[in-house]
């Protein structure tokens, strides 16, 4: 069995260096162990809140594309 956070199985994902820049300033910020454990706060917190995911969802958002 995993450690008290949980198991955790490894995913390739792919991230604009912008992005990836959004998550190290996070972690570095909130003093966040690494980029993965940002990730997984931010799923978390909007596994949680489902209120707010019309809010995050529904109007498609891409900043390289205008959408």
């Amino acid at each position: 069995m995993g450690d008290m956070a949980g198991d955790k199985e490894s995913y390739t994902l792919d991230l604009n260096p912008d992005h990836m820049d959004f998550l190290t300033a996070t972690k570095d910020k909130y003093r966040i162990p690494d980029e993965s454990k940002v990730v997984r706060i931010a799923l978390d917190y909007l596994s949680l809140n489902e209120d707010i995911h019309d809010a995050v969802f529904a109007e498609p958002r891409c900043l390289r594309c205008g959408g």
